[in-house]
């Protein structure tokens, strides 16, 4: 009976030891391409730069979160093309086709495009991995697009966090009355009263909240809630004001 306890315990301490994931590591990756090889340093140059961590490994964990990134870039630079792209290399080689394609179509308007992606990890936690873009494109027209996306992960299943498993419920009201202070909306006014363009005229969080090491960052991109002409509208938050409506653990982790 004693031996066979024994063995009982050393298996489970084997199993425990092997289903103890090891913390993803991250290595930059980063992908250009020009129209016909011009340097974008010189102008006048059709070009895409994208850079981004990805996590290393074949793991379950590392792979979602890398599927998941790259299907934000491409949605960020191919958002209106229907053709499916799978990889970022080739999304960077239709980004080049379509220029051509279009320089071709109207020779009269061959202005360069341009795109640039960069992703950085603001925050590692046990709990959270928080992802920023920043992204910058050109394609014609009057003017260009600058957006700024986060995206939150559990760095164990790999799994994209949503705002609802980030935050309490409580955590909306708060921020709708921050953020009518701040656009001298009174609380007893419909929100879209001053001129904005929430949907149903009904508040709702920003699609992208992000986390640093410092504070909780609430980011309306351009068209959100607003016209193009009023710009995006950020709101930060230190973590000692809003602790207490957070889901997930903020500490740090060291990092390699």
């Amino acid at each position: 009976m004693k031996k066979f306890l024994l063995v009982l315990v050393f298996a489970v301490l084997f199993t425990a030891c092997e289903e103890e994931k090891e913390p993803l590591k991250f290595t930059n990756y980063s992908v250009e391409k020009s129209y016909n090889k011009c340097n974008p340093e010189e102008g006048n140059c059709t070009f895409i730069s994208m850079s981004y961590p990805v996590a290393e490994g074949e793991n379950e964990a590392a792979e979602r979160i890398n599927k998941e990134i790259t299907n934000h870039i491409i949605e960020v630079v191919d958002y209106r093309d229907d053709k499916k792209i799978e990889s970022i290399e080739g999304l960077a080689e239709r980004f080049i086709e379509n220029f051509e394609n279009t320089a071709n179509d109207f020779p009269e308007q061959n202005i360069p495009w341009e795109a640039s992606v960069f992703g950085e990890i603001p925050l590692r936690t046990e709990e959270l991995i928080s992802f920023r873009f920043n992204s910058q494109i050109f394609t014609g027209g009057a003017h260009g697009y600058s957006s700024v996306s986060f995206l939150n992960f559990n760095p164990q299943t790999g799994a994209q966090y949503s705002h609802d498993e980030l935050f309490t419920s409580e955590f909306k009201g708060y921020f709708e009355e921050k953020f009518r202070e701040d656009q001298n909306i009174p609380q007893e006014e419909p929100i879209n009263s001053n001129g904005l363009f929430f949907e149903d005229d009904k508040f709702v969080l920003p699609q992208n909240i992000g986390f640093t090491e410092n504070e909780v960052v609430l980011h309306y991109n351009a068209y959100e809630i607003s016209s193009y002409a009023d710009g995006n509208f950020t709101y930060r938050f230190p973590y000692s004001e809003v602790e207490e409506f957070l889901k997930v653990s903020i500490e740090e982790i060291p990092v390699e």
